[in-house]
């Protein structure tokens, strides 16, 4: 099971390209960023401290019932089991996923190879990182149902901002010139308010960043947990360039990487 997986253990090793793993290049940047963001938060030792402290409490339970992430999992407790997670472990849960702008916890072992076998054998039900759902600010990621319940109600155009979301109603009925004017009013709109409010929490705006530098960072990053000596790690990884400047730039990468995994994971789009 998807909770099963011990996190103790060091990250498993990146054998490949992230991208190429499980999509392919040619998908978009907004998954691309969710599968950075993750392999990135997973070496953060305070998640795994949070996940270990969360199964701790919760996982002999959770293997016993099944996977909370399965609907058909969930069909099957009864209604005791349902009033025991509702009410003991998805507070929980919420609490973590606000905590880290994620939408469910994965266990940090989860790389994305690992993550993809897993759901090729049908092990994981999950088909996208917890990070795919994009937050500016801290709030409960999960919390996304309730703009599900809001949905579509009366006639006519209207705009709806929720946090970071946007939901808009158009009556198609309206003419084009009409719908096209509300819609770039509406956008102007609301990322205005949208920009005062993240400068009011100190949100800096998301930067998007060349996808192969965090393959680098990693890499690097992953070989520095091994024990390898930062000449060695220049070597392998810088062998066209002078020790100085190859030390330089694994000292640059290590620091980069060091910023991500401590919380500027969330800033990758």
């Amino acid at each position: 099971m998807l909770y099963d997986v011990p996190a103790s253990m060091k990250p498993a090793p990146l054998r490949s390209g992230l991208t190429h793993l499980l999509f392919g290049a040619s998908d978009s940047p907004e998954i691309k960023a969710a599968i950075y963001r993750w392999e990135f938060l997973r070496r953060n030792l305070a998640y795994r401290a949070d996940y270990n402290g969360f199964i701790g409490s919760f996982g002999d339970w959770l293997k016993c019932k099944g996977d909370w992430g399965d609907s058909e999992t969930r069909a099957n407790w009864t209604k005791s089991d349902q009033k025991y997670f509702h009410t003991e472990i998805e507070p929980a849960l919420n609490k973590l996923c606000q905590k880290w702008a994620i939408c469910d916890l994965f266990p940090p072992e989860l790389g994305l190879e690992e993550w993809t076998q897993a759901y090729e054998s049908g092990q994981n039900a999950r088909e996208f990182p917890p990070t795919w759902v994009s937050t500016d600010g801290n709030w409960d990621s999960r919390s996304i149902r309730k703009l599900e319940r809001m949905g579509f109600h009366g006639t006519g155009t209207n705009t709806r901002k929720y946090q970071n979301l946007l939901l808009m109603q158009l009556d198609l009925n309206s003419p084009m010139k009409d719908l096209l004017d509300h819609v770039s009013y509406a956008l102007k709109w609301a990322k205005g308010i949208h920009q005062q409010e993240m400068k009011k929490r100190g949100v800096r705006p998301p930067r998007r960043r060349r996808f192969e530098h965090y393959d680098l960072y990693l890499k690097i990053w992953d070989l520095k947990q091994e024990g390898k000596r930062r000449a060695e790690i220049a070597r392998l990884v810088f062998p066209r360039y002078s020790l100085e400047s190859a030390l330089n730039r694994v000292r640059d990468h290590l620091k980069a990487a060091n910023k991500l995994i401590s919380g500027q994971f969330k800033e990758i789009r």
